[in-house]
């Protein structure tokens, strides 16, 4: 009988739980009063606004600790602002987000073993650190980087056999509710609301009143189109006839927003005769200033991205828009949906297998408006 094959997963773990066992002598103890804490977050936009509410209940539980987020360069300035976190520190990691290709396994190591921003996390001496994510290698970067309390997840990409502490993956629970669930593994029996935390200033939000304009009659509608890659965005077509309808049929104004690479999702020729209610502002702004027109928003209408997260932070009723690589528009619900957010996509499992028309979603979005004057 031939010897049953062992998971690359599996022999990953088996190394890891090695590295971590023979590391042991060379740790430092760990402390009941860390000095630092470190949680690393190097993925998308909207999983770091979603880990935002773990900053909080870990500065009311540690008042005195330095609590420290390990972000990328494309997070921008999401977080200045944020009265739990003493600083950010960049880490360009190149996994498990869309922003560094990470083109072979040794490219990896390398950046875990020598490059110069885990030299860095390194030298801090660090007391804790979160992997929030829960992966092989956010687990081997806490190694390499001598903390002798880690906290990671089990079940998701791996890692675990080298955490401290680690929450089991659970594909039903919001994001925002996993990371607090990581901290609860300390004694935490707070719950801090999960909504994201974004910190705007008063200059902000009244530079996005000012582009909004001052007319109080119209609805400011925000629409987001852009996504991450095609198949998980609801289409560019679909989102110009879905504007035109709302501009036709309401006396709403339209702000769109995204990237420069979302400027043209949304072709100006289609609004000829409403030039006048709508403003495309793709390319224009940077994050906070996204962040503070969804703030001074009535409504929001984008795909899942971090408008969807946006939406979520300032309590703006929201539909988000599934492309057709998501089989479960109520399990994406579960795991990254808001309070005041709709999400509308297919239902494989109960036979709906086509995203919703530009009509359906109007006649919702009519129903949520009218519901949340």
């Amino acid at each position: 009988m031939p010897a049953p094959r062992i998971s690359r997963r599996a022999l990953a773990e088996t190394l890891l739980r090695g590295v971590n066992y023979a590391s042991k002598p060379f740790l430092r103890k760990t402390t009941s009063n860390p000095k630092s804490i470190f949680i690393l977050r190097n993925n998308g936009l909207g999983d770091l606004l979603c880990a935002t509410p773990i900053f909080e209940i870990l500065k009311r539980k540690y008042p005195d600790s330095e609590i420290i987020a390990g972000i990328g360069n494309w997070h921008e300035h999401l977080l200045e602002g944020n009265p739990y976190l003493s600083r950010c520190v960049p880490v360009n990691a190149p996994w498990h987000n869309q922003f560094v290709v990470a083109p072979n396994l040794l490219k990896i190591l390398a950046y875990v073993l020598f490059s110069r921003e885990s030299r860095a996390l390194s030298a801090m001496k660090l007391d804790m650190g979160f992997d929030v994510v829960g992966s092989i290698w956010g687990s081997m970067l806490l190694l390499r980087c001598g903390i002798p309390l880690r906290i990671g997840v089990k079940g998701y990409a791996g890692g675990h056999s080298a955490s401290s502490l680690y929450v089991n993956y659970d594909s039903n629970m919001h994001v925002s509710q996993a990371c607090i669930s990581m901290a609860k593994l300390l004694g935490i029996h707070d719950s801090p609301p999960l909504t994201p935390q974004i910190y705007l200033s008063d200059k902000e939000l009244s530079s996005a009143e000012l582009t909004w304009g001052r007319s109080k009659e119209k609805r400011r509608i925000l629409i987001a189109p852009g996504g991450s890659f095609e198949e998980k965005r609801w289409g560019d077509l679909k989102f110009a006839q879905l504007s035109k309808m709302i501009l036709e049929k309401t006396n709403h104004q339209i702000c769109i927003i995204g990237g420069e690479e979302d400027y043209k999702r949304l072709k100006m020729r289609e609004f000829q005769g409403f030039e006048k209610r709508v403003t495309n502002l793709c390319g224009k702004l940077n994050l906070r200033q996204s962040a503070a027109m969804t703030a001074s928003s009535d409504f929001v209408i984008s795909n899942s991205s971090v408008a969807m997260h946006f939406a979520g932070a300032f309590r703006k009723p929201n539909i988000v828009l599934l492309g057709v690589w998501y089989d479960s528009a109520k399990q994406h619900f579960l795991q990254w949906g808001h309070p005041n957010s709709v999400v509308l996509g297919k239902e494989v499992e109960t036979g709906i297998n086509s995203v919703p028309s530009p009509s359906e979603v109007f006649k919702e979005f009519s129903s949520l408006l009218v519901s949340n004057e």
